[in-house]
């Protein structure tokens, strides 16, 4: 049995608005503090002679320019990370940490066009909650959010750098494989799948264990553009459903099997 720690959601670390509000906010304080001083320097060496004067000027100069100066390099520092936190903002899903579906689906397009121009092979796989509705209605939506939230994480550990995975719905995410053949797919499928039966998600008093479906589909002359890949996978999904969850289907689907593997009413 896996145990999955619990895992922060990004909500709970500090927003990058609010870390660059600190930052200005301690940068004017600290301009303020040495103009005091140089203010306060200036004023002991007023009554000192001739080059008093000159003396104090530059003291109260460097006692707001040299604070100022470095004031100015924290803010801009400040807004290069405030700048870079925003723009992952726009990537990531905040609810699971990973890329969200627009982000993935311009990635995956990069993907398969080097993949269909090379011939170096790709599969997409779509991992769905099974039972996901009766979990919300039980437990609620964030007992749904932290199953999909730690199977991701755990499904991520797993996979090789150049793969991709991304939030793809509100019970899904999907799974790009770069290099991939049919066989080495369902393996990867296979093996979320038992690693998601597997799990224990911690989730208030009582923990959860739930089970996923997979759809597998890899890349094929068929395949003229995403789009096919993608109805393809939905396909695969599908059925691995109709068969009753906690299973994987890889596409194209037979659709005579599939009435078969349909449940009865």
């Amino acid at each position: 049995m896996l145990n999955v720690p619990t895992i922060p959601t990004p909500d709970e670390t500090l927003p990058p608005r609010r870390r660059l509000a600190t930052g200005v906010a301690l940068g004017a304080l600290l301009v303020v503090l040495m103009a005091a001083a140089g203010w306060g320097l200036a004023r002991l060496f007023a009554g000192l002679g001739p080059l008093a004067a000159p003396a104090a000027a530059a003291l109260a100069a460097a006692g707001v320019g040299v604070p100022l100066v470095l004031w100015l390099l924290h803010l801009l520092r400040a807004l290069d990370g405030t700048r870079a936190a925003l723009a992952r903002l726009d990537t990531v899903d905040p609810a699971t940490g990973i890329t969200n579906r627009p982000n993935f689906l311009a990635s995956a397009e990069r993907e398969w066009s080097r993949a269909r121009r090379y011939g170096t092979g790709a599969a997409l796989l779509v991992v769905e909650v099974d039972q996901a509705a009766r979990l919300a209605e039980g437990r609620g939506v964030v007992a749904t959010e932290t199953v999909l939230r730690a199977l991701a994480r755990d499904t991520e550990q797993t996979l090789r750098g150049g793969d991709l995975i991304a939030r793809f719905g509100d019970t899904q995410f999907a799974v790009w494989l770069v290099h991939a053949d049919p066989t080495g797919a369902l393996d990867v499928a296979e093996r979320i799948r038992e690693r998601s039966e597997q799990m224990e998600i911690p989730c208030g008093a009582h923990p959860l264990r739930v089970t996923v479906s997979v759809g597998v589909a890899a890349l094929r002359p068929a395949h003229q553009n995403l789009s096919a890949l993608i109805d393809d996978v939905d396909a695969a999904l599908a059925a691995a459903q109709q068969a009753g969850g906690n299973c994987v289907r890889a596409a194209p689907v037979d659709l005579r099997r599939r009435r078969a593997d349909a449940p009865p009413p």
